[in-house]
């Protein structure tokens, strides 16, 4: 999966254009939650079977690391 992240000031636009999932904004400085985010997930896949759907965490959910425009 690759997931798009912009910071404040970022041109979002430029990152739906490369991105093949919606892109995020991060909140505020929140860099240490999205680095646990990445690590917990990708802990999750590498855990699993080929063919698994493995649920992530949603990033953009009220305790997580970003906002959805």
């Amino acid at each position: 999966m690759f997931y798009a992240a912009g910071v404040e000031g970022a041109d979002m636009g430029i990152l739906t254009q490369i991105a093949t999932r919606q892109p995020l904004k991060l909140k505020g400085l929140a860099f240490r939650e999205l680095f646990a985010w990445l690590s917990s997930s990708l802990s999750a896949v590498s855990q699993s079977n080929p063919g698994d759907a493995v649920p992530l965490h949603n990033p953009a959910a009220p305790d997580g690391w970003a906002v959805a425009d």
